[in-house]
């Protein structure tokens, strides 16, 4: 079904307005006469690195001509300043009209800033977008306005372009102390790399992991991979990566319950996941040793394979690191040490020409580490070691 590139516009800017902070104004504007005559609809974004122009052409308006007289004026307007010191604005114009009367896609030469045009067929549909300016909304609403007008959805109506409109002008009315937000950031920072380094060993140990076949072990890998994967989401959309937090089902919706819904869900899904982690296995660790008749956490060999892993020990348990896996040039004279001798002792060293087997024994319940050097200092090792307690 044909449409008019009017009905295109308020189609497509219902949704982008919000969700990319464009601002609308009006054809009459007297700041942007140089280029109003070849546009049927002016919107805008000043605010930023990347100010923008979004201008929509019909049949008969000449897109280039409107692309770079909205540059001339952004290049001449939007400039450095003592708040923000790096600006680069971008002109878009989407021209929508018959096959026959559009031009060709792309990056308009010549232009004072990037600037780029992008053809839609009012008569099938096609959309095409081969250039992204600065500021560029995404591509994809474009298409997915084009096909809703094929398929004969309903054109917004004036008013809820300008409800959508005023979505974008909601400013907070409760300031919150920057002391407050610097110090809520820099937990939010730590706890990320505490879990995110985690979910990293996991991801390269899960392939040994999955060859021991342990499956409390990958249950606890596929779990740490789960919290990165959550973390680098939410950063994602915390700083709008790649326009992730316009894309993202949920997290973009223009309805504020939606978004808090989106939110409060994926909050609660990355809590449980980190007291999965915290608290079911090491309890299913701790009740396992207290309940098997086996000494497996009394007698523990760590070898190169490890290197970056976690190990446990009971109580009066031992612990063997046997790297011998190292090439035997590197052999003589590798130096262990244990980070907290009251926890885990390092109890006997291999002999300087023997190979690298040291013995550590687990004293009292805590954490500690295993690191290990060769002569030269070209090949480390390091391991974690919890030490609990059967009683």
């Amino acid at each position: 079904m044909p449409f008019s590139a009017e009905d295109f516009a308020l189609t497509a800017l219902v949704r982008i307005l919000p969700r990319s902070r464009y601002r609308l104004a009006a054809q009459s504007d007297s700041r942007f006469q140089g280029f109003a005559a070849n546009t049927n609809r002016i919107a805008y974004r000043q605010q930023g690195s990347t100010p923008a122009f979004l201008l929509f052409s019909g049949p008969g308006q000449d897109p280039r001509a409107a692309a770079t007289a909205a540059a001339a004026f952004a290049e001449a307007t939007w400039r450095p300043n003592a708040i923000q010191r790096r600006v680069q604005p971008g002109v878009v114009v989407v021209h929508v009209a018959p096959a026959a009367q559009l031009g060709e896609a792309g990056a308009v030469a010549g232009t004072a800033v990037p600037s780029a045009i992008w053809t839609v067929d009012s008569e099938t549909g096609r959309v095409e977008t081969r250039s992204n300016p600065p500021g560029s909304p995404p591509a994809g609403e474009m298409r997915r306005a084009a096909a809703a007008l094929m398929k004969g959805a309903r054109v917004p109506s004036l008013g809820e372009l300008d409800t959508a409109e005023r979505n974008v002008m909601q400013v907070r009315t409760i300031g919150v102390p920057a002391f407050f937000t610097g110090a809520v950031s820099i937990c939010l920072i730590l706890v990320a790399l505490r879990f995110g380094l985690s979910g990293v060993f996991s991801l390269f140990a899960l392939p040994t992991l999955i060859q021991a076949g342990d499956l409390r072990q990958i249950a606890q890998a596929i779990v740490s991979i789960l919290i990165l994967a959550g973390i680098l989401l939410g950063f994602g959309l915390l700083f709008n990566f790649r326009n992730l937090a316009f894309r993202t089902p949920g997290f973009s919706s223009p309805v504020p319950r939606t978004r808090n819904l989106a939110w409060g869900s994926f909050a609660a899904l990355m809590a449980a996941l980190v007291i999965v982690q915290q608290g079911v296995f090491p309890a299913t660790l701790a009740t396992r040793s207290v309940n098997s008749q086996d000494d497996q956490f009394q007698h523990v060999t760590a070898t190169v394979d490890d290197d970056g892993g976690e190990v446990y020990v009971g109580v009066g348990g031992d612990l063997t690191v046997d790297l011998s896996g190292w090439p035997s040039a590197e052999w003589a004279d590798v130096q262990f040490k244990t980070s907290n001798p009251s926890v885990l002792s390092l109890d006997s060293s291999p002999a300087p020409s023997a190979k690298p087997v040291a013995m550590f024994g687990g004293h009292s319940a805590g954490a500690a580490r295993v690191d290990a050097t060769s002569k030269d200092g070209r090949y480390t090792y390091q391991i974690r070691v919890s030490v609990f307690s059967g009683s």
